[in-house]
């Protein structure tokens, strides 16, 4: 039997939840996905969680009340969520926030696709893994 994979995704703006939820049900419908809007909410629901089997986290780097590095940053502190795999979504690619995000815990920092076709590419990646090997990407893990 496959166990079950959960993304939890933290991004205020709507749209781009419902196009990041349909690409990443496009490369595998089983994938359960939470949604947030912020980075307090995320940790809300992350706190609530009994069990984290094969997940990954999702975060927009802006978000209002808590961002993407200051969600990152919290999540770094609590025992519990120290560990689980993130990555950072964001339409900036300025280098110093990048190298901050990974200094942080992020696994990757992926600049968001602007057509549908490339976000499914970015979800695939998401999914299995840059090599396009199922079971080895920062979902998996």
């Amino acid at each position: 039997m496959r166990r079950s994979t959960t993304f939890f995704l933290a991004d205020d703006d709507a749209d781009d939840r419902l196009l990041m939820i349909e690409a990443i049900k496009a490369i595998d419908p089983n994938i359960a996905i939470v949604e947030s809007e912020n980075g307090q909410e995320l940790l809300t629901v992350l706190e609530s969680q009994t069990a984290f089997d094969r997940c990954l986290i999702i975060l927009d780097m802006n978000m209002p009340k808590m961002n993407g590095l200051e969600t990152l940053s919290n999540l770094r502190i609590i025992p519990r969520l120290a560990s689980l795999p993130t990555v950072m979504l964001s339409t900036s690619g300025n280098p110093n926030m990048i190298d901050f995000a990974k200094k942080l815990g992020a696994l990757d920092y992926y600049i968001k696709p602007s057509t549908m076709d490339g976000l499914v590419n970015l979800c695939r990646q998401l999914v299995f893994g840059k090599a396009g090997q199922p079971d080895v990407g920062p979902g998996m893990l």
